[in-house]
This record gives structure tokens, C-alpha cells and sequence, in this order.
């Protein structure tokens, strides 16, 4: 395993530097401003996965919630369109009507 790694933080302008221990380098200065180094924090190291809990029971899968079933829509009845013969009516009784106005 190599050496450990850590994150140090800069006392005077916060900027954060990864220091690496080994044997020919050492820094513990800021490279931005020459201020000491403080608050070492070590870099998380990933823990090993543990492997599944084996079940000794048969798999039964989840039931679905039944679903709600929209109600049909009818679609609506277009309007018929009035015939030419009730076209011409209207205009024969508009005619009447404004001759006795």
C-alpha cells in the first residue's frame, strides 16, 4: 500500500492542495502564498463492498397497484348544418317580416 494521501488547507487564502508524504517531498507550505499549512485532513479510503446477505426464501415479486381505467369518452355529435331549403325559408320570412315593418 503507498503512502498516505491528505488534503491540506491553507491558514491564509483557504485554497486546498493535495500533500502527498513521501520520502523526497515535503511541502507544507502554500504554493499560492507561501502561508503554513493547516488542517490536514486524510482522504477517505473506499471500504471493501460486502457481499449480499444470501435469502433463503423463494423470490416473489412486488404486485403492481392496478391502475384506474379512464372512463370512455363519447365523442360529441357535430352539429348538422341547416339545408338550403330551411336557408331559403328564413330569407322568404325575413322578407315578409320587413315589408311589414
Amino acid at each position: 500500500m503507498g503512502q498516505p494521501t491528505k488534503i491540506a488547507t491553507c491558514c491564509h487564502c483557504g485554497t486546498r492542495a493535495l500533500l502527498r508524504l513521501d520520502a523526497g517531498h515535503h511541502t507544507l507550505t502554500c504554493s499560492a502564498c507561501g502561508a503554513p499549512l493547516s488542517k490536514l485532513k486524510a482522504m477517505p479510503v473506499a471500504a471493501p463492498s460486502k457481499p449480499r446477505a444470501i435469502s433463503h426464501q423463494p423470490h416473489v415479486p412486488k404486485k403492481q397497484k392496478p391502475t384506474k381505467e379512464r372512463p370512455y369518452r363519447r365523442e360529441k355529435p357535430k352539429k348538422k348544418r341547416k339545408s338550403l331549403l330551411w336557408e331559403f325559408a328564413e330569407e322568404a320570412f325575413d322578407f315578409i317580416e320587413d315589408i311589414f315593418d
